[in-house]
């Protein structure tokens, strides 16, 4: 017995994986203490966008401006459609050092 499938209809909906809608864009805060990096490389693993290795091997925040009253502490202000990148370094973090805040409700999202 032989079964045979035929497509008849050329006009299918194609939406589901090739919608083109705009994407949120999420206002995030990335604060990263670098004293406290113990150079495990989950956060650029996580997030090669945001975080790169210095030549110790300790993370750097990518464009990230250092705090005036906090030594070792940087921030970076991001847009992004995919938060999913900077939320996964912080939780990753062995010594959790990364954390990310929405700046649209200003409430801390990460870790």
């Amino acid at each position: 017995m032989t079964i045979s499938l035929i497509m008849t209809d050329v006009n299918l909906d194609k939406t589901y994986e090739h919608d083109r809608k705009e994407k949120k864009v999420f206002r995030l805060r990335i604060v990263y203490n670098r004293k406290g990096c113990c150079a495990s490389g989950h956060c650029i693993l996580s997030d090669p966008y945001d975080f790169d290795l210095d030549e110790e091997f300790k993370a750097i925040l990518k464009d990230g401006k250092e705090m005036d009253n906090a030594k070792g502490v940087f921030v970076k202000e991001i847009e992004t459609t995919e938060p999913h990148l900077a939320i996964n370094a912080a939780k990753t973090c062995t010594p959790k050092v990364i954390a990310v805040i929405d700046l649209e409700t200003g409430k801390r999202i990460a870790p």
